[in-house]
């Protein structure tokens, strides 16, 4: 049986080191074990290191350095090194994560209605570089405009096929390309935002004079938050994707499952358009603890009237949050989720899902 069908999943996750400055309080990193065990990975274990360093002028935003390592006991590898910088004062942000991963992962097929047992598993070696330099300069307050580059050596073999899946090609090699992003951003803490707003809009060329495959990505964005009664936020999210050209099957629209619906692997339901909607409802109590309850749906199709055709997927959780660094609002959480109301799947990962 996949995973999701049944899962029992422990999480260990607590703050092992706050170092701070003495004269103003100042957290200078945090060290958070993690343990975890799904009938996909079997025993999960790692660690996330965080390193915060002091802005050069004070009421900047703190820059960090995140450090995640993740193996299991199937000899899977993931390690994850994710810089973020703010340069003039915040006008200037450098969001940049470099990825290695040797994994395999579960194939469902194409299209918007999965059989959640029916699946063929594939290995995986990955290496990944992307990095966002997003500005505000010369623009009216909030908006903001930047460059994406993305840089990914994929690496993709399908195990023995007795699922009668039609297998998809693997697209190994180079998908390298650059993109851009505009935005509107009122959102007064991008890690723990109580209210606000955001509309993005992203766009990515990949092209086979910089890699091995020609395609474009695209999405809208939008975000709003609110406060709620007795300190807590309601957040309401609205995702959509399309994808167009000689697309890799793993980079079809469709959820990632750890930001966008939560809870299910990678593509679990995937084509060349998707929209994800979310709603959540967040609060801090107290001692780095917090916990959020959230509802998700989300479909894919191959084109518009296909997309809106489609049944949607919905996914009904609750989560668990520790306090990583309190005075930027930085969070790691845990998320259980009960997809289509059938089958339990589980997330982890820092910052909020969105």
């Amino acid at each position: 049986m996949k995973f999701v069908t049944k899962i029992f999943a422990i999480f260990c996750m607590f703050s092992l080191a706050h170092a701070q400055d003495v004269q103003d309080d100042f957290q200078r990193f945090s060290l958070v074990p993690v343990l975890g065990y799904t009938e996909e990975t079997k025993l999960q274990y790692g660690a996330m290191f965080l390193l915060f360093l002091r802005p050069n002028e004070g009421g900047d935003k703190v820059h960090e350095i995140g450090l995640t390592m993740f193996r299991t006991t199937r000899d899977q590898i993931q390690v994850n090194i994710e810089p973020i910088f703010y340069l003039f004062h915040d006008k200037i942000s450098v969001w940049t994560i470099l990825r290695y991963q040797d994994w395999f992962a579960s194939y469902f097929g194409a299209g918007n209605n999965p059989d959640i047992d029916i699946f063929t598993n594939y290995d995986r070696e990955l290496f990944y570089l992307e990095s966002t330099w997003e500005s505000s300069i010369g623009m009216p307050r909030g908006i903001k405009y930047g460059v994406v580059f993305h840089f990914e050596d994929s690496q993709i073999d399908f195990n023995e096929n007795q699922s009668g899946l039609e297998l998809p090609d693997t697209h190994s090699g180079w998908r390298n390309g650059i993109g851009y992003t505009i935005s509107y951003d009122s959102r007064h803490n991008i890690n723990w935002t109580k209210h606000g707003f955001l509309a993005q809009w992203k766009q990515q060329f990949y092209s086979d004079k910089l890699g091995d495959y020609t395609f474009d990505v695209e999405s809208i964005d939008l975000r709003g938050y609110t406060k709620l009664l007795w300190g807590a936020t309601f957040a309401q999210g609205l995702l959509w994707q399309r994808t167009n050209g000689d697309v890799p099957f793993d980079m079809l629209a469709g959820p990632d499952g750890v930001k966008r619906f939560r809870g299910v692997e990678s593509r679990y339901f995937n084509g060349n358009q998707a929209i994800i909607s979310q709603s959540e409802i967040r609060k801090y109590f107290a001692y780095r603890v917090g916990a959020h309850l959230f509802f998700e749906s989300g479909k894919a199709g191959d084109y518009f009237s296909d997309l809106w055709r489609n049944k949607w997927h919905k996914s009904l959780g609750a989560g668990a949050l520790l306090g990583l660094n309190l005075s930027e609002g930085l969070f790691a959480r845990a998320d259980f989720s009960w997809v289509d109301f059938d089958h339990l799947g589980i997330s982890f990962n820092v910052r909020q899902a969105f």
